[in-house]
């Protein structure tokens, strides 16, 4: 996860620990291996960069990654922030994903327009977000520390530090960019040459019965593999009520 402050995110010992429990559960390491190939079926042909890293680990499922923080660590190939993407001239690439680091940039804009000027005809940005549905509300602000208010992403879409830190997070900011003010977003991002082609939701109950990085298993991996099946197969209309997850393909058009 990528944040505009290095502080506590960064810690080394918290990546490790993080690694420790990757390493120790099955079923998060499903969950996130079935959110990592959903990702890979949506890119196109090229190197794809990661933003936002974190212990690295989607170099296990993605061949040609470059993986990336905003600090140097041991886990990823370069550090880089959000907002740089596109100051490398030597590098073009043919896909940049990110999971759950949207929300965490106060500019969002300018991460597109520097991810646009790095890509190539027809690359694409493909970003999984957390999602303020009705569940989503619900559940993570009993679950979550961090803010999910989508009726705050408005206009010119820049805003204030809100954490103790200086750092900014709002869960709401994948459905308040790309549901609620998806049309004044269709815009901004035309003048980067952009076109956000999918917006769908995802992850009902499987991925927190996994515990996340924080807590154990709560269920056996067998039944977290049935359950992720069974949501699957839920429509779209209802897992836009009920997702807690939502996934975004913008392309390069020009």
């Amino acid at each position: 996860m990528q944040t505009e402050s290095t502080d506590e995110t960064y810690n080394l010992d918290l990546l490790s620990q993080s690694q420790d429990a990757w390493d120790r559960s099955e079923g998060l390491r499903f969950v996130y291996g079935e959110i990592y190939r959903s990702i890979l079926s949506h890119c196109v042909k090229g190197t794809t960069l990661e933003i936002g890293s974190g212990i690295g680990v989607a170099n296990q499922f993605f061949d040609n990654l470059v993986t990336s923080d905003v600090i140097e660590s041991p886990y990823v190939n370069r550090a880089m922030s959000a907002y740089e993407v596109g100051l490398d001239a030597e590098c073009c690439w043919g896909n940049i994903f990110a999971i759950d680091v949207l929300h965490h940039l106060r500019f969002p804009m300018r991460f597109f327009e520097s991810a646009s000027s790095a890509l190539n005809q027809g690359g694409r940005i493909i970003l999984v977000e957390p999602a303020a549905t009705f569940l989503g509300r619900v559940f993570y602000s009993l679950c979550h520390h961090e803010p999910i208010q989508s009726h705050l992403i408005v206009p010119p879409f820049e805003f204030e530090s809100n954490g103790a830190n200086k750092e900014f997070a709002n869960m709401g900011m994948g459905v308040g960019l790309f549901v609620k003010n998806r049309s004044q977003v269709n815009t901004l991002l035309s003048t980067y040459g952009l076109r956000c082609n999918k917006v769908s939701f995802r992850d009902v109950c499987a991925y927190p019965l996994t515990g996340g990085y924080s807590k154990p298993q709560f269920m056996p991996t067998t039944a977290l593999k049935f359950l992720l099946k069974c949501e699957k197969y839920l429509p779209q209309c209802v897992l836009s009520v009920i997702g807690l997850r939502m996934l975004i393909v913008i392309e390069k058009i020009k």
